[in-house]
């Protein structure tokens, strides 16, 4: 690696933690046993058909059981779910992670967060690898929302919440 690449790097680094993210909760289950990772690089691709891409480390824990198990489900967190987070980000390791939070199996058998303020379910349609992960195209089969829309955020290294900007920021 170049004096350059690793500059370009770690700027690059640098500038995706002021990208303010909502954060996830992608789980799967393959052979009876499930499996899930905190993710932040997860997007709507279109609404027909209804699609997401999340993108996945070829080192992490869940990457080989969502290739292999065809589904997943999206998770996404609300503000008062810290704890979840940080259990699945790795400072807990297999099914210690479900022990944090209320979770359902869904018919899809992906594991699904009760209280999450949305929980999308999909069946992989592509996959590509780029560099060190794999980005994952999912059919959103069906969609359970709860609740108000009480984001939990990640920037800059830390969590966060949104709230709604005043009336007095907006543009005259």
């Amino acid at each position: 690696m170049t004096l350059q690449t690793l500059a370009i790097e770690n700027d690059f680094r640098a500038a995706m933690r002021r990208l303010a993210s909502t954060v996830s909760v992608v789980t799967c289950a393959d052979k009876g046993q499930w499996h899930g990772m905190t993710a932040t690089a997860v997007t709507s691709v279109c609404a027909d058909p209804a699609t997401v891409l999340v993108c996945i480390n070829q080192s992490a824990s869940v990457h080989n059981p969502l290739r292999a198990g065809g589904s997943f489900c999206v998770n996404l967190l609300t503000s008062g779910q810290v704890l979840v987070a940080q259990a699945f980000s790795g400072r807990l390791t297999g099914a210690a992670r479900f022990a944090v939070g209320a979770w359902d199996t869904h018919a899809q058998a992906s594991p699904a967060l009760r209280d999450a303020q949305a929980n999308l379910f999909c069946t992989v349609v592509d996959r590509f690898c780029h560099g060190t992960h794999s980005i994952f195209l999912g059919r959103v089969d069906s969609v359970r929302m709860a609740g108000a829309v009480s984001p939990l955020i990640y920037q800059d290294g830390a969590y966060a919440v949104a709230r709604p900007l005043s009336d007095s920021c907006a543009y005259a």
